[in-house]
């Protein structure tokens, strides 16, 4: 028995060394598009005049655990339970994308982050749609993005998009993912049009679960951010 177990044995560690050492795949290219959907026929009474979007800036990063710092690249800037970074704060509060720039940058340098995109578009009314693309590739295999809620005080919307490598280490020919409502706790504001009020001390990011965003404490997304593998 032990003879015809040891083969079986030495078989099973062969693939699972075969499956271990396949090369990681190479880049991929996505079409990366926000279709925006806030309106007053889905956010009834929550819909202000001249409402929109900022400009969307995002990028493709490093996924958990694989940085050495214990989270993702790019969320790390806004992760709920956190005090947002100033390049969130200034998207946020006034649409401004320098500072956020400036810290995917840094992250970049570091070969936390990838390819950077930011939509030509100043700005999208909604309903509307920004378009843009983003090469990912095995080191950076996640793609977030973030955009201003306007008018309001602090708010905004991001992708959060979970690895585009699927179990088998292949990229995903496509993903869509809701684009859902954060409050940066750097602004106290309660409605959209609240005159500016900053938080002291400042508050931590947290998803919007009430307010005028989530009646009843059901927060329903602004949107959907569609992920199409284009090469």
């Amino acid at each position: 028995m032990k003879r015809l177990f040891l083969p079986v044995l030495l078989a099973a560690s062969a693939c699972q060394t075969d499956k271990d050492a396949r090369p990681a795949p190479g880049p991929a290219t996505y079409r990366v598009t926000f279709e925006a959907t806030w309106s007053p026929a889905t956010h009834s009474g929550a819909y202000p005049a001249g409402a929109h979007f900022s400009r969307l800036i995002g990028a493709a990063h490093a996924h958990s655990g694989s940085t050495g710092i214990g989270d993702d690249a790019y969320r790390a800037l806004y992760r709920p339970g956190t005090v947002a970074s100033a390049g969130i704060k200034d998207m946020a509060e006034r649409g401004d994308n320098t500072a956020l720039r400036s810290e995917l940058e840094a992250l970049a340098r570091n070969q936390l982050v990838g390819l950077r995109f930011e939509s030509r578009l100043g700005a999208i009314g909604s309903p509307g749609q920004f378009v843009d693309t983003v090469t990912v590739d095995a080191q950076h295999p996640l793609v977030t993005a973030v955009s201003m809620i306007a008018p309001s005080p602090d708010w905004f919307v991001a992708l959060e998009s979970p690895s585009l490598l699927d179990a088998a280490g292949q990229w995903q020919p496509h993903l869509s993912v809701p684009a859902r409502a954060y409050d940066a706790g750097t602004d106290s504001g309660a409605d959209f049009t609240s005159p500016d009020e900053p938080s002291f001390p400042v508050q931590l990011v947290r998803l919007i679960s009430s307010g005028p965003l989530a009646p009843g404490g059901a927060a329903t997304p602004l949107g959907t951010f569609h992920l199409e593998r284009i090469r």
